[in-house]
């Protein structure tokens, strides 16, 4: 009876041991038909917004051009309309599509400096340059001398690892008079209005620049890749 107990014990182990097996056959076997990959645990890629950068470049009329660089300021409040954009569809703004993206451009001659707390949604606080306390007007209207907010060309991410960049970028001409700038924003509409998300901001050293002169802005928002 013994040798029957040894033997039947021996039997289970056999039958576990290929249960478990098949178990782990079928999630590997799952794994690839659901992402071509052997490996289930190598195919999980998760991105995020490391940070955006700012540059502008500005090029007298005949001259050759003049650049400074900084990292942006991302307002909270706007980050949190993305996130609702990317959970509940609109966030309660404006629909997304080519009219409302964040690939716009605005301009302001207010030098005060933005942080991340200040207010930057609506028709007055989500102005380039009147965030929060900041007390500025965005260049808009007939009196923007070619410096209205505007779609800049974006250049998509591409690539699935490490860290890999998208930039939107756009060149301002001044057309009608002497106008100074100092400060860019990325903003999801060129109306200024209710739906209005002011998403991140840079001062520079002051620029004015004379009719003909241009000035060249580029955001650089960078993904990593896990």
């Amino acid at each position: 009876m013994k040798f029957l107990r040894v033997e039947w014990t021996k039997k289970r182990g056999v039958i576990a041991l290929l249960a478990t097996g098949l178990v782990v056959t079928s999630f590997v076997l799952g794994g690839y038909v659901a992402t071509g990959n052997w490996n289930p645990w190598g195919n999980r890629h998760y991105y995020q917004v490391l940070n955006a950068n700012f540059q502008e470049c500005y090029t007298p009329l005949g001259g050759t051009p003049q650049c400074q660089s900084a990292h942006n300021v991302i307002f909270d409040a706007s980050a949190k309309y993305v996130e609702q954009v990317i959970e509940k569809g609109t966030g309660g703004l404006c629909t997304v599509g080519a009219a409302c993206s964040f690939n716009f451009i605005a301009m302001t001659s207010n030098a005060v400096a933005p942080t991340a707390g200040m207010a930057s949604t609506g028709a007055t606080n989500g102005q380039c340059g009147n965030a929060g306390a900041q007390g500025g007007t965005e260049l808009a209207g007939g009196s923007a001398n070619g410096f209205a907010a505007a779609a800049g060309a974006v250049t998509d991410i591409s690539g699935s690892s490490g860290a890999t960049p998208s930039t939107i970028v756009k060149t301002f001409t001044d057309t009608t008079a002497p106008t100074s700038v100092a400060q860019s924003c990325l903003v999801n509409e060129s109306t200024i209005d209710a739906n209005r998300v002011n998403l991140a901001a840079q001062t520079f050293t002051a620029i004015t620049l004379q009719i003909g002169d241009t000035i060249t802005i580029t955001w650089t928002i960078t993904w990593s890749w896990s």
